[in-house]
């Protein structure tokens, strides 16, 4: 197979998603002093940072406990409606943060029946924000340390148990630090998502980055220049507090160490739960469930009762569903091939340059989606040809939003890739299979949970994609579920958006229940 091709395809997969990166570095850079001194020096700015950090970490440790005990729960304990579960642990996936938000506002506000305890906010702002991203974000730790669970060796457990270990040192020293590489996967998306997060902690008045920096984008129109520069600062100090955990996924990620499945393996046993078992398992079902998509789904469904002008609205939803699924499907189809090309490169052609490319096209992994859009404004608007191509065209929308998910689809490709060494390969060619065949008949199929994984995560995340398709020109007007379902909540028209947030989750629900089906195989 010639090297140079995937090299150079990867090459340009990663130029692509790093070319808004510099341009979002190098317009701060070159920014009025003005907007420097007026953006660092104000008070503002300890605010920002501090909110920005506590809803990520808020975010990170209700994702992360949501993962771990249901994970516990469905891999190593049996109880009637298992599968259920599962599904439903699952469910939070398709509801968009900000619609829950809207709604935990609508449910809570003056004269409503939860306004005695949520008063609009739980425990205020900012554990509001990592509340509610933390718990609709929580399917992305739950699916990974699922599969990490379910794939450890008992046989470990048991030569803990020989030397003295009780179940709840064996569980501290055994089976946690086998997970995690995965829970480390899982927790850096759901941190670098809260730090990218916008409708959420605009909905519940959480003063954040990329609040401010749509903030900038969207009331200074008048000076687009100035609020590009604004932005840009903004937007370079933010990448600045996603490093860390972006670098510390790499890191725990080289380090880590994938146990392929051997034929001595036996999987650890699970242990029935008794009524009261059951009894507290399906209350965190409920707990995980009930303030995400149930809420989603109860409200909606009653707002349906509400509407006075229902066939013009389920009208407009559909219009608004074509134009959302056609960019969903366009983006999390090139997000999956781009990964695939990125991390096969990576992985089977030996080098540093190759493995370089991995972190460098999973740079939007640190943007949010205003930045991303504000860079490939500055990039298209920048080379007159590209911008008579590109500029308020469907290609823009779909290739932000690629760049925006590509690392979510990098994390499950890669994971996919471990599983798969090229000694399979190697095999499957000295018994005669040609390394097409032996890729298409041996790899591939080891992969497919991992492609299937990745183009899910990508087709949900650009379904409900909303500040990226704000700014964004969009063609003659075009409308999406993500801005029919804001603009509605903008104006306080709970009601109208009901036919918009029940088609949201109708058309995203197959996507994820054919990935716990194949997950299940």
């Amino acid at each position: 197979m010639n090297k140079g091709l995937p090299t150079l395809v990867s090459v340009s997969v990663a130029t692509i998603v790093l070319a808004p990166v510099v341009a979002i570095g190098l317009r701060a850079s070159r920014a009025d002093g003005e907007h420097w001194t007026r953006l660092l020096s104000s008070d503002q700015l300890p605010t920002l940072l501090t909110n920005t950090l506590l809803v990520a970490l808020g975010a990170s440790l209700v994702a992360c406990a949501c993962a771990l005990v249901g994970s516990w729960i469905v891999v190593r304990r049996t109880m009637p409606g298992r599968g259920i579960a599962v599904a439903l642990l699952t469910s939070p996936l398709v509801v968009p943060p900000y619609l829950v938000a809207q709604l935990w506002m609508e449910i809570s506000g003056p004269g409503k029946p939860l306004e005695p305890w949520l008063g609009g906010r739980i425990g205020g702002h900012i554990a509001s924000s990592a509340l509610v991203i933390g718990l609709c974000t929580s399917p992305l730790c739950f699916l990974v340390v699922r599969a990490a669970l379910d794939r450890l060796d008992r046989n470990h457990e048991d030569a803990a148990a020989t030397l003295g270990l009780s179940a709840n040192e064996r569980l501290l020293r055994v089976v946690l630090p086998a997970l995690r590489p995965a829970l480390a996967a899982g927790v850096c998306l759901v941190a670098l998502y809260a730090c990218a997060d916008f409708g959420a902690v605009s909905a519940l008045g959480t003063r954040t980055f990329t609040q401010a920096m749509f903030f900038e984008l969207s009331l200074n129109l008048q000076d687009r220049s100035a609020a590009w520069d604004a932005s840009a600062i903004l937007g370079s100090v933010l990448l600045l507090i996603a490093m860390p955990p972006y670098l510390a996924d790499r890191w725990l990620r080289r380090k880590a160490r994938y146990e392929h499945v051997r034929a001595d393996r036996r999987p650890a046993s699970a242990q029935p739960l008794g009524f009261f078992g059951q009894l507290g398992a399906w209350l965190f079902v409920a707990v995980v469930v009930l303030p995400t998509s149930g809420l989603v789904l109860l409200r909606s469904l009653a707002f349906l009762t509400e509407l006075d002008d229902g066939a013009a609205l389920w009208s407009r939803a559909s219009s608004a569903l074509g134009t959302s699924f056609q960019w969903a499907l366009a983006a999390a189809t090139v997000a999956t091939v781009g990964a695939l090309v990125v991390c096969w490169t990576a992985s089977r052609i030996r080098g540093r340059f190759q493995s370089s490319l991995v972190p460098l096209a999973s740079a939007g992994y640190a943007l949010p989606g205003p930045l991303v859009a504000l860079g490939a404004l500055i990039v298209v608007t920048s080379v007159a040809p590209i911008q008579k191509l590109l500029y308020g065209s469907a290609a823009l929308l779909v290739l932000v939003y690629a760049i925006r998910f590509l690392p979510e689809a990098i994390q499950a490709v890669d994971a996919g890739l471990a599983q798969a060494p090229r000694s399979l390969e190697e095999v499957a060619r000295t018994l005669g299979l040609s390394r097409s065949r032996s890729v298409t008949l041996v790899t591939l199929p080891i992969m497919s949970s991992s492609l299937l994984a990745a183009w899910v995560f990508v087709f949900t995340a650009s379904m409900r994609e909303l500040p990226a398709t704000l700014l964004l020109p969009r063609p003659d007007g075009s409308r999406t579920l993500a801005t029919e379902i804001w603009g509605f909540a903008e104006d306080g028209h709970w009601a109208q958006m009901a036919p918009s947030s029940i088609l949201l989750v109708a058309f995203s629900v197959p996507a994820v229940a054919l990935l716990l089906r194949q997950d299940r195989t």
